[in-house]
């Protein structure tokens, strides 16, 4: 699988705002701007471009958003400025057939989160379970740290419920969605 790098670099009238990824990305030695092409900057807000080079897939909607099709196990980050783009294409593991297809709106974030022994990071809560909420993030981990999972096991239908991500997609996927983000599941 070949990464596809594309960025758009919109010029700001002064100084760029700082995010929780500017700041992780800084921490790491990694600078963001204009000048890495890394990056996709906007008026509020700016992410890494990563994509896998997976086309978006067809009647998955318009204008800025979140697409996850189930059955390819991949999430397409959609922005429209200026006119509707991947910035970020990746594998995830979800569950076959849940949620079904349809759009829904992010409803609730939390930085960490606990299900039973496992912790996540980055819940991005879109539809309602049976149970429990519905959400991306990153892939779960045991009280001992060791990931249920490896990122090489991502693309795979996996999980119980949610949708699994690596640390590093769950992080963009946060970043790119506040409350209220449409979000696209297709069959």
């Amino acid at each position: 699988m070949t990464a596809a790098v594309v960025a758009l670099c919109v010029l700001l009238g002064g100084a760029a705002p700082v995010d929780a990824l500017q700041r992780r990305q800084a921490s790491a030695g990694r600078q963001a701007g204009p000048s890495n092409p890394d990056y996709v900057w906007t008026r509020e807000w700016k992410i890494p471009v990563v994509t896998t080079g997976s086309p978006l897939p067809a009647r998955s909607g318009v204008g800025r958003r979140i697409v996850y099709s189930i059955s390819h196990q991949q999430v397409w980050l959609v922005d429209n400025k200026p006119v509707d783009r991947v910035v970020r294409n990746y594998g995830v593991s979800g569950r076959r057939n849940l949620p079904k297809p349809g759009t829904y709106r992010v409803f609730s974030k939390s930085r960490h989160t606990t299900s039973g022994s496992l912790r996540m990071e980055y819940m991005v809560r879109f539809a309602r379970g049976s149970r429990l909420a519905i959400g991306f993030h990153s892939i779960p981990v045991t009280r001992s740290g060791r990931p249920i999972q490896s990122e090489a096991e991502l693309g795979s239908f996996r999980s119980s419920g949610c949708v699994r991500q690596s640390l590093a997609d769950a992080a963009a996927l946060w970043d790119f969605a506040p409350i209220g983000t449409v979000v696209v599941v297709t069959p």
